[in-house]
């Protein structure tokens, strides 16, 4: 009996195997022979000394050799060293921080939260309810609800240069939340931006606010100093829960930002600062154009606001320029009109 058998061979070994090219192998080793020559063109050494019987390199290989090499060489070093002014003039050390709301006779308490893009942050929260409040409102003190201001410090600074505004404003029946911005006391391995990111934890501030027992949501500010004052109109151009405003010496633009804090300041060194500027968007994905003042100045003319153009951040915080504020927000917040939880 035949019984059928499958044969095993499914290759016809008679045909020649056809060779294919490949095209991947050629192109790699034209990019290899092509490097190998630029390395020996760039790095060998035109003016070392030679052997009599050595031919000496014609003037033009000499020159065209030394122009690709600072053609290549030259803006690669331009742009490490401009992201070093960057690096090291976003990272200022912020000074120490010596003093809080204690000092002042008032009650707060730090608390940590996160900026839009996930940046640690800190502040101080000083409450409107204190036990002066309680003995004069008792029950309907539960039942209350208060508005809320942010303060933003400068560049390079600390919640502390806001102190001088946190009692009178907390004596006015304002819910303070004193923001520590990136870079500064919390996450300082995190670049200060001069208030373009820093507009993100303005906004973080703010919902920290909205959501705190006793404040009114439907009434928050926002006072800001130098960079502080650009993060605060930046944010507020976004969230038009903001009812007021409160700016002291903002900068005008990125470029005064740029020239004062990151580029060199040495004459000959001058071309750096748009080198400075492209570098500084590149690294922290932003867009200096949006830190005009111009841009943000609708702002201003669309809610109440009070612009402060002292010149210096020290001066600023006088008895009359906090009187002045202190006024202004009770004029535009209400204070005294504690909401029920009716309302």
């Amino acid at each position: 009996m035949q019984r059928p058998v499958m044969d095993p061979t499914f290759v016809d070994l008679t045909q020649p195997k056809k060779r294919r090219l490949k095209i991947w192998h050629w192109i790699v080793n034209a990019i290899l022979k092509t490097a190998r020559w630029f390395g020996r063109s760039l790095m060998s050494n035109p003016l070392a000394v030679r052997r009599p019987d050595e031919p000496r390199p014609s003037i033009i290989k000499v020159v065209v050799r030394m122009a690709i090499s600072w053609a290549i060489f030259l803006p690669a070093l331009t742009a490490l060293l401009a992201a070093g002014f960057v690096a090291v003039g976003t990272h200022p050390a912020p000074p120490a921080v010596l003093l809080d709301p204690n000092c002042q006779g008032c009650y707060f308490d730090s608390i940590s939260f996160s900026g839009q893009d996930g940046t640690s942050l800190s502040g101080w929260m000083v409450p409107a309810i204190d036990a002066r409040r309680v003995i004069n409102e008792r029950e309907k003190i539960l039942r209350s609800h208060r508005p809320g201001i942010v303060l933003v410090h400068d560049y390079g600074q600390s919640p502390q240069q806001m102190l001088s505004l946190v009692k009178p404003l907390h004596d006015e029946g304002f819910n303070v939340l004193v923001v520590a911005l990136r870079g500064s006391v919390s996450a300082r391995a995190t670049g200060e931006t001069f208030g373009l990111k820093e507009a993100g934890d303005v906004s973080a501030a703010i919902d920290v606010l909205r959501h705190t027992p006793f404040v009114d949501g439907s009434r928050l500010a926002v006072a800001g100093i130098g960079s502080g004052a650009n993060a605060a109109m930046i944010a507020a151009a976004k969230d038009p829960s903001i009812k007021a405003l409160i700016v002291a010496n903002p900068l005008k633009n990125c470029d005064e930002a740029i020239s004062n804090r990151v580029a060199p300041h040495d004459p000959w060194l001058s071309w750096m600062e748009p080198v400075c500027r492209h570098a500084f968007e590149l690294m922290y994905g932003v867009n200096a154009d949006d830190l005009n003042y111009d841009r943000c100045s609708h702002v201003l003319k669309s809610r109440p606001s009070l612009i402060f153009d002292t010149g210096d951040a020290y001066a600023f915080a006088n008895r009359t320029n906090v009187q002045q504020i202190r006024d202004f927000c009770r004029a535009n917040l209400h204070p005294q009109e504690a909401l029920g939880s009716a309302r």
